[in-house]
């Protein structure tokens, strides 16, 4: 299963890199989606600078970064959780457009919220996914010896009990 688990993390960073590096190519068209966002949460907290288009190429590095990580194999509960984090403005801002958007396109941004929702979800089960515990040495040598032990026991048959044969004489063939 650790395999599945590993390709199936490599496969959730390609849409991240790949919208992280159309976001740094052109970062208007995110920069004027998050404007909102942004301009609510510069107004709350003063910290928080009111430059859309400087976020929102911040948002495209943390994709390209938290997406490679993924797709490379590491650090994957850090990756996912810092891309859990990156897209929280994108799904809320796609909750927003839904909500405000026009009735004819009411398909499309119920199919791209619907995308990130799922995204979302996903990089939170990968993030928070137990570790597995290494064997110890001396549970291996354990494990070896019951191993070696049933091994040395005598085989019983397997499937349903035979009975006997009868003692028919068989006829030999004429010459």
């Amino acid at each position: 299963m650790g395999i599945l688990r590993t390709q199936a993390r490599r496969l959730l960073g390609v849409p991240f890199v790949m919208d992280g590096v159309s976001v740094l190519r052109d970062p208007t068209p995110r920069a004027q989606q998050l404007a909102p966002l942004i301009r609510n949460l510069a107004l709350r907290y003063p910290s928080v600078p009111n430059a859309p288009e400087a976020l929102a190429r911040l948002h495209g590095i943390i994709g390209v970064l938290g997406g490679a990580l993924l797709c490379f194999g590491r650090a994957p509960r850090t990756a996912c959780a810092l891309l859990a984090v990156q897209s929280v403005p994108t799904v809320l801002t796609e909750l927003r457009t839904f909500r405000e958007g026009r009735p004819d396109d009411l398909g499309g941004h119920r199919a791209a919220t619907a995308k990130d929702l799922s995204l979302l979800g996903a990089l939170v089960l990968s993030a928070t996914e137990p570790k597995r515990k290494r064997c110890s040495r001396k549970h291996r040598q354990q494990t070896t010896g019951m191993v070696q032990h049933l091994r040395a026991m005598p085989q019983r048959p397997r499937g349903r009990r035979q009975a006997s044969p009868l003692p028919v004489p068989i006829p030999r063939p004429r010459r």
